[in-house]
C-alpha cells in the first residue's frame, strides 16, 4: 500500500506538473505536501474574510497553453495589461501600439523608440549574450533612454536581484536562447489558483494520488539510491523521487549529506536565496477607478542602488513595490477591490520599528503616487512580514527558491544520485516564472519515463 513508482515531495506547480505527466502515461504517482493547499506561491488564500493571492501575482498566457497541449485541459483566461508608473503617466506592456504611445506621452523621442525597436532582434540571437554580462548591460546596449531603461530595470528588478546581477540569458527570446518563453500576462476566471486546482483534478481522475498536511522529513536512501521518503506519518517506497522544494533545500535538509560528493555539496551550499517580500493584503474602496484592462501595476520608487540598501540590510527611504488587483480585471466589483502589495524586504532581519516605518511610506506616499489619492481609498489591509508569512502559509516568502543572479546556476533536474530529480525554479530550463516551473515538471517526468522505459 505504500509503495509507488514515483513520489513527488510539494505540490507546487512543478511537482504537479511532473505528477499531472506522470499520471496521465499510466504511472503509479503520489504527491505528499506538508500545506493544505496546492500550488505553492501560486495560490491564494482567505485573509479578514476575503481571497488574496499571495505568492505569483501575475503568469503568463504560456500556462493556459501548457494546460491545452500537453494535458488536454481546456481553461479560459483573460490578457491583461501591466502598468508601470513612470513620472505623471503610466507606460504598460505587453509592448505594443498602446505602449508606443505611452512612451510618446512620457515625451520619450522617436528616434529613442525607433532605434530601441532595431535592437531588439538582437534578443533573437544567443551569439549577443556573450557579449554581455548582466541583463542592465544589455538594456544599456539597447538604448539609452532612461524612460525604456526604466521599463527594463523595473520587469526584471522583480526576480529579487538587480538587473546588473542577472544573467543576459534571462533576456532570451530565440529557439536557441536557453529558458522559456513566459508569454503575455493572464489570468483566469476565479483566479489563478487554477492552475494548481486544474493539475489536481487532471492528477486524482487518472489514478494518482495527492496527500495534505504531511511533512517530508527525509528521502531514504539504500545503495547508492533514493527508495522512499520518509515522513511525519510514516514511511512510503518508490523507484524514483521527484522533490519540488528548492534544490538547497532537497540536498541539504532532506538528505544525509555523506550521500554527496564533496565538489557537488560545496556548490549547493553556495546557492544564495533571493530576497523575500512583505505582502500587503488590502481592501480598496470600489470607488477607486483603476484603468481598465489593467491588472497589476508597478511603482518604481528608487535607483537600481536601492538593491545595494537591501541586501546590506536596510530599507531604501522608497520602496518599488508591485500591486495586484485582480477584481479589476472582473465584470463587476459589486463590494470592494482586493489588491496584494509586495515590497522587498532586506536580508537579514530589520527591527520592528523600520518595518512600520516602511509600510507607512508605502501605504501613503508610495500609493498616492501611483494614483492621487489611493490611500485614502484603502479600507483595510494586514501587513505580513517573512516571519508571519512562513508561519501563517507553511513557506518563506522568497521570490524564487534559489537567486538567479550572476554567482548562481541552474541545476540539472536529475541529481548525481540517477532516480533523484527536483523541479522547480533551481534547475532547468532558465528564467524563473510559473510557465518555467511548469516546464521543468514536464521536462523530469519525461526523464522519469526514459528511465522506466529502459529498465
Amino acid at each position: 500500500m505504500n509503495h509507488y513508482k514515483v513520489i513527488v515531495i510539494g505540490a507546487g506547480v512543478g511537482g504537479l506538473s511532473a505528477a499531472a505527466y506522470l499520471a496521465k502515461a499510466g504511472i503509479e504517482t503520489l504527491v505528499i505536501e506538508q500545506t493544505p493547499f496546492p500550488g505553492g506561491r501560486c495560490y491564494s488564500r482567505v485573509i479578514n474574510g476575503a481571497e488574496y493571492d499571495i505568492g505569483a501575482l501575475y503568469i503568463g498566457d504560456r500556462v493556459p497553453q501548457i494546460l491545452g497541449s500537453v494535458f488536454g485541459i481546456d481553461c479560459r483566461f483573460k490578457s491583461y495589461r501591466i502598468g508601470i508608473r513612470i513620472g505623471d503617466y503610466l507606460v504598460s506592456v505587453p509592448f505594443d501600439r498602446r505602449t508606443l504611445r505611452e512612451l510618446r506621452q512620457c515625451q520619450t523621442p522617436w528616434r529613442d523608440i525607433l532605434c530601441f525597436l532595431a535592437k531588439v532582434p538582437r534578443l533573437y540571437q544567443r551569439s549577443y549574450f556573450n557579449c554581455h554580462q548582466s541583463v542592465g548591460e544589455v538594456l544599456e546596449s539597447l538604448t539609452s533612454n532612461d524612460v525604456i531603461r526604466q521599463i527594463g530595470y523595473v520587469l526584471f528588478g522583480v526576480s529579487g536581484v538587480s538587473p546588473y546581477r542577472l544573467p543576459p540569458r534571462y533576456l532570451g527570446m530565440g529557439r536557441s536562447a536557453v529558458g522559456v518563453i513566459s508569454g503575455n500576462p493572464a489570468r483566469f476566471p476565479g483566479g489563478n489558483r487554477q492552475v494548481a486546482d486544474l493539475l489536481v483534478n487532471f492528477i486524482r481522475q487518472r489514478g494518482g494520488q495527492i496527500m495534505f498536511e504531511e511533512k517530508v522529513e527525509q528521502i531514504v536512501f539504500k545503495d547508492t539510491l533514493a527508495r522512499g521518503i520518509a515522513t511525519n506519518r510514516g514511511e512510503y517506497m518508490a523507484g524514483f523521487v521527484i522533490s519540488n522544494a528548492d534544490i538547497k533545500t532537497t540536498i541539504l535538509s532532506m538528505t544525509n549529506r555523506e550521500t554527496w560528493r564533496e565538489a557537488y555539496l560545496a556548490e549547493i551550499k553556495a546557492l544564495k536565496r533571493p530576497l523575500q517580500v512583505v505582502n500587503v493584503f488590502l481592501t480598496i474602496s470600489p470607488s477607486q477607478e483603476f484603468l481598465s484592462e489593467f491588472g497589476v501595476f508597478f511603482m518604481p520608487e528608487y535607483p537600481i542602488g536601492g538593491f545595494e540598501l537591501l541586501e546590506a540590510g536596510q530599507f531604501p527611504d522608497k520602496s518599488m513595490f508591485v500591486l495586484s488587483v485582480p477584481t479589476n480585471l472582473e465584470e463587476d466589483v459589486a463590494k470592494c477591490h482586493r489588491a496584494t502589495l509586495q515590497f522587498y524586504y532586506p536580508r537579514g532581519s530589520v527591527i520592528p520599528e523600520a518595518l512600520n516605518r516602511q509600510v507607512y511610506r508605502v501605504m501613503n506616499d508610495g500609493l498616492n503616487r501611483l494614483f492621487p489619492g489611493l490611500s485614502e481609498r484603502v479600507i483595510d489591509y494586514a501587513v505580513y512580514d517573512p516571519a508571519r508569512y512562513e508561519r501563517e502559509f507553511g513557506f518563506r516568502p522568497f521570490v524564487f527558491g534559489v537567486s538567479p543572479d550572476l554567482d548562481n546556476r541552474r541545476f540539472p533536474r536529475q541529481t548525481p544520485v540517477s532516480n533523484l530529480f527536483c523541479v522547480g525554479d533551481s534547475v532547468h530550463p532558465e528564467m524563473p516564472s510559473v510557465p518555467q516551473a511548469m516546464e521543468s515538471g514536464i521536462r523530469c517526468a519525461r526523464e522519469v519515463l526514459g528511465q522506466i522505459a529502459g529498465d
